[in-house]
């Protein structure tokens, strides 16, 4: 992402400088390109690529050393959620026959770790994380969420809970496909880029747990795109709860689902014989639990 954003903010200065260079018949014209620049926007936090940023004066290395304590903190945390409310519920997946009943009521009770969890990962990399980078490297510019806990539509949810990425996709993906495609295709614009954002997010999903599932993408390009236009314009303080009922309910069945499946993984057959189509075939969807008792197996 940063690597587009540099091309494509420094593609059309190039062809401006070579341009000019030509103009001026071969003499000396200051280089477009600046490799120390180009290093220094790896590290910083943002993808918005700009020749020159907003800097502090000094480093103040306490702010540091407390920003990077808390994510060691919030790391810990998120290890003690873990283990103390999912895995017992999940570890013996295929010992027990998994119905509608046992599996809303494992839903439900991944709601309260998986809200812990949502919060211990905003805290600690949009905040904490994002913060220390930015002081070492001086970066002053520190927008990088807004008061998103506050929003009564998933518009404005979406705008302001990541704004780093937020605003790369705006500046490189819906700004370009909106010129391209004019202001009559704006509502077309804005599901592509909903559909990439889901699949980059599905993408790195895909790299954590090592199988295909796209839970993720199903909610976020299918129901997060329709509650934008079922909630759009709502101000009022209901709308909010509203918000943070479906953020709670779809955090939990994604706990849910992906720990489901994850467990699965290690405690059932594969669901094909070749390895693709085991990567791709959800391994809950197929395993059978066999009934000490009765001998008997049943799917789940």
């Amino acid at each position: 992402m940063k690597s587009h954003a540099f091309v494509r903010e420094k593609i059309p200065v190039v062809i401006q400088s070579t341009s000019t260079k030509a103009a001026k018949c071969g003499e000396d014209v200051d280089p477009p390109l600046d490799f120390g620049r180009y290093i220094y926007f790896q590290f910083i936090p943002t993808l918005i690529y700009r020749d020159d940023y907003p800097r502090n004066k000094k480093i103040r290395w306490n702010f540091v050393l407390s920003n990077f304590a808390n994510v060691a903190g919030a790391v810990m945390y998120a290890y003690y959620i873990f283990i103390r409310f999912c895995i017992p519920v999940f570890r013996n997946f295929n010992h027990i026959h998994v119905n509608p009943k046992t599996f809303v009521s494992s839903m439900f009770s991944c709601i309260l770790p998986g809200a812990l969890l949502f919060v211990m990962v905003f805290f600690a990399l949009l905040h904490c994380w994002m913060n220390a980078f930015a002081e070492m490297l001086r970066f002053a510019d520190r927008m990088f969420y807004r008061d998103w806990w506050n929003s009564t539509n998933f518009s404005n949810y979406y705008r302001t809970w990541n704004v780093i990425v937020h605003d790369w996709l705006y500046s490189y993906i819906y700004k370009d496909l909106y010129t391209f495609w004019g202001a009559k295709n704006r509502h077309t614009a804005m599901m592509v880029t909903f559909i990439l954002s889901a699949l980059f997010h599905e993408y790195i999903f895909c790299c954590m747990f090592r199988f295909f599932y796209p839970v993720l993408f199903v909610m976020f390009a299918g129901m997060g795109v329709c509650l934008i236009f079922v909630t759009q314009q709502k101000s009022s303080p209901p709308w909010n709860v509203l918000l943070w009922t479906s953020l709670l309910l779809g955090i939990g069945m994604l706990m849910c689902l992906y720990t489901m499946e994850y467990y699965a993984r290690f405690n059932c057959p594969p669901s094909a014989n070749e390895i693709l189509l085991d990567f791709v075939i959800p391994r809950s969807w197929t395993c059978y639990v066999v009934d000490d008792s009765s001998n008997v197996s049943s799917l789940l």
